[in-house]
């Protein structure tokens, strides 16, 4: 039976605690109240073809690692396909239109770094680090899940690749996942296990064709912010506190934003009438 590669999000990850630092009532209302969760649409389009060119790349680069050997994988077209099929029967077509499309790019990637000898040694691999708060004498499981973990062929040094697709990117783009919590975390996990062998984060951008014309492929490494790494601890830890001190509070009740940033960053947030009026969206 062949095998796909398509793990989901980490346990205990950065984005839950991202949720509830924006806004605490967000993420009681995403994660906690059932009466909230309503049957809803695919995702956006850029979601859609992400995660295809994710899933792509997975088995892009799980071809002839240790860890794959005796499995049988599905090619990385095949992998799309697959992840297409595997849809809800209401969102399974609106993957398949973009299924051509992503083996195409995919085609080009592969033939545009087809001469790289990284060495991979992980792929959607889970990352966990203990976080241990002395106020509160709790240990914290913090966990990510990295898209590739590579190691360079010279030096040794391990870098963090995060795959990132775009219809358009600039490079100025770049500095905005500098002091992101995710490339924080990997920062704060990399340097924690790999020492000096760590190199650091590396984005993988692919930049979708427009009007038939051809994807374009880009790799920076992440600017460092050693700041914002030695104090990322805390931001783990105000986060799991404020989970621990509104968790028998009832959703609707957790405290909101109130800003314009998390109510409505660019449409409206998806439970703006719950906080207008209570109950459900």
């Amino acid at each position: 039976m062949k095998h796909l590669i398509d793990p989901g999000p980490s346990r205990k990850g950065w984005h839950r605690l991202q949720k509830v630092l924006m806004c605490p009532r967000l993420y009681a209302l995403s994660y906690i109240d059932e009466t909230n969760r309503v049957p809803r649409g695919p995702p956006a389009d850029p979601l859609m073809k992400g995660s295809l060119m994710h899933v792509a790349l997975a088995h892009h680069y799980a071809e002839g690692m240790e860890e794959y050997k005796d499995k049988d994988l599905y090619s990385p077209m095949e992998a799309v396909q697959q992840l297409a099929e595997l849809q809800p029967n209401d969102q399974r077509a609106a993957w398949q239109r973009h299924v051509k499309e992503v083996c195409a790019t995919y085609a080009d990637y592969a033939m545009h770094w087809g001469k790289e000898n990284w060495k991979p040694i992980g792929i959607e691999t889970e990352l966990m680090v203990n976080v241990f708060d002395e106020k509160m004498n709790r240990t914290y499981l913090y966990t990510q899940r990295v898209d590739l973990a590579w190691q360079h062929p010279i030096t040794g040094k391990v870098w963090f690749v995060d795959h990132k697709t775009a219809g358009f990117w600039a490079r100025k783009k770049l500095g905005k996942y500098s002091i992101n919590g995710q490339f924080i975390g990997y920062q704060m996990i990399g340097q924690k296990k790999f020492g000096d062998n760590w190199g650091g984060v590396l984005l993988n951008v692919i930049q979708w064709g427009k009007d038939g014309g051809s994807p374009t492929f880009q790799r920076m490494p992440v600017d460092p912010a050693p700041h914002s790494v030695d104090r990322f601890k805390q931001a783990i830890i105000r986060g799991e506190r404020t989970l621990l001190e509104y968790e028998d509070v009832a959703p609707i009740d957790w405290p909101g934003a109130h800003n314009d940033g998390a109510c409505w960053p660019y449409n409206q947030c998806r439970f703006y009438s719950a906080c207008q009026w209570g109950g459900k969206e």
